[in-house]
């Protein structure tokens, strides 16, 4: 049952990940031509989004990538958020840079993504104008699975829990010896 039971646990946590960030818009480089909305003669799209990797044990980080760019005829400021639901469908938005930028600039963002917290994080870059009035893009959400950190690192419960298994061993042999 534990399998299953983190198996419905992760699809809860993507689809409410899903509802929280929005409408999957654009593809794994980012979002869509078609999808960048503008706002009168301003548009700002989000023209790439990556991450280093997608799977990092915990204490690890990876890095985020994001390319913004002003397509539109005036100079428009850009607002780059990053909305973040964890495993245990907390969910946080960040702002991660606000830009003015000239028509045909482009913004570069990069953001370490520090994983301490076991389990699938759901993730999705927008982009705003200024005041939040207006969604420019967004990307497609993305997911960084943490894995815990085994032999070789830090102490964890099932290797304390190995450790008290050989040492019961170990008090009940020397018992038994002693006894004889």
């Amino acid at each position: 049952m534990g399998a299953r039971s983190a198996a419905v646990r992760g699809a809860v946590v993507l689809f409410i990940a899903a509802l929280f960030v929005g409408p999957a818009v654009g593809g794994t480089a980012g979002a869509q031509a078609s999808s960048c909305q503008a706002n009168g003669n301003q548009q700002v799209c989000l023209t790439d989004a990556s991450l280093g990797s997608t799977t990092v044990t915990a204490g690890e980080s990876t890095e985020l990538s994001l390319t913004v760019e002003n397509v539109g005829d005036e100079r428009a400021t850009a607002v780059v958020v990053l909305n973040v639901a964890s495993p245990d469908n907390e969910t946080n938005s960040y702002e991660l840079r606000k830009r003015s930028l000239a028509p045909g600039e482009t913004l570069t963002v990069t953001q370490s993504i520090d994983a301490s917290t076991p389990g699938t994080h759901a993730m999705q870059a927008i982009v705003y104008g200024d005041g939040y009035a207006h969604r420019y893009d967004a990307s497609e959400p993305m997911q960084v699975t943490v894995e815990r950190q085994g032999l070789g690192g830090s102490i964890d419960a099932p290797e304390y829990a190995l450790a008290a298994l050989f040492g019961s061993i170990a008090v009940v042999t020397g018992m038994a010896y002693r006894r004889r």
